[in-house]
């Protein structure tokens, strides 16, 4: 009887841990991911000057009163290359960062 006891005790309560678990990430498996594009969710162009060409360690952001904002990426990058080709200054990065809309 004590062997039948302890034997219980120490299957039965790893098996109904495992148990709770896997009824959890079952549980769970079914909902759906949130949308990172969706809406919300703008990209923001940031223009910065770096003191050597192409090297953005050591690099600050020109301060401007407003930013574009594009609903894609590939909207934010095509227009971020327009406006460096317009500069045509080694020194000069730009970046699209995604950001929410307030």
């Amino acid at each position: 009887m004590r062997a039948r006891h302890l034997i219980s005790k120490r299957f039965c309560l790893p098996l109904g841990a495992a148990l709770a678990v896997a009824i959890v990430l079952v549980a769970n498996r079914g909902q759906p991911v949130s949308n990172l594009e969706g809406a919300g969710i703008v990209y923001v162009y940031f223009p910065s000057l770096c003191a050597a060409p192409g090297d953005s360690h050591d690099c600050h952001e020109i301060p401007g009163q407003s930013r574009p904002a594009f609903g894609s990426m590939v909207a934010c990058s095509a227009y971020a290359d327009v406006q460096l080709g317009q500069e045509n200054n080694p020194n000069l990065m730009a970046s699209c960062m995604k950001q929410r809309e307030v």
